[in-house]
């Protein structure tokens, strides 16, 4: 097919397609109510449209905001409480292994202790979590390595 023809067949196709549209909105009968459901749906695109821009503006804030916080954190020499330090490694441990619930944690004074059956695999992954927490500055590793759901506790 040569260029011409292509043309004027795409624009034969695009007169056909605005006509259509034409006498689709324009109808006597339904015309008016068609006209105003396009007219909500556009308005409607909008309104989504700005919510999605303000959400991702606000997003993008707080990520900002909890960098910049994250990075004077990094700077300063805070003591953190224990129950909060055992929060944020097992917060940190949810991330990074696939039993977390296997591990248990105990801190003082900065010192983690972890606990536990994990698979071979978690071992170092578990601790490397948990010395990545801000807070802690040292992580004694007591985990053994087993199948953390063959391993029960009995009490007499």
């Amino acid at each position: 097919m040569n260029r011409k023809f292509q043309s004027s067949a795409l624009a034969a196709l695009a007169g056909i397609g605005a006509g259509a549209a034409i006498m689709y909105l324009l109808d006597p009968g339904r015309g008016a109510r068609r006209r105003h459901r396009v007219a909500d749906k556009a308005r409607s695109f909008v309104r989504s449209g700005a919510r999605d821009v303000r959400d991702a503006t606000v997003n993008a804030r707080n990520h900002a905001a909890g960098a910049v916080h994250e990075a004077r954190a990094r700077f300063e020499d805070e003591q953190v409480p224990d129950d909060l330090l055992v929060d944020r490694v097992r917060s940190q441990l949810g991330h990074h292994v696939d039993h977390p619930r296997a591990i248990q944690v105990f801190a003082d004074h900065g010192t983690v202790v972890l606990t536990g059956t994990v698979p071979p695999d978690e071992i170092e992954p578990a601790v490397k979590a948990a010395e990545s927490v801000r807070g802690v500055e040292c992580v004694e590793n007591r985990l053994s390595a087993g199948d953390p759901e063959r391993a029960t506790t009995t009490t007499a």
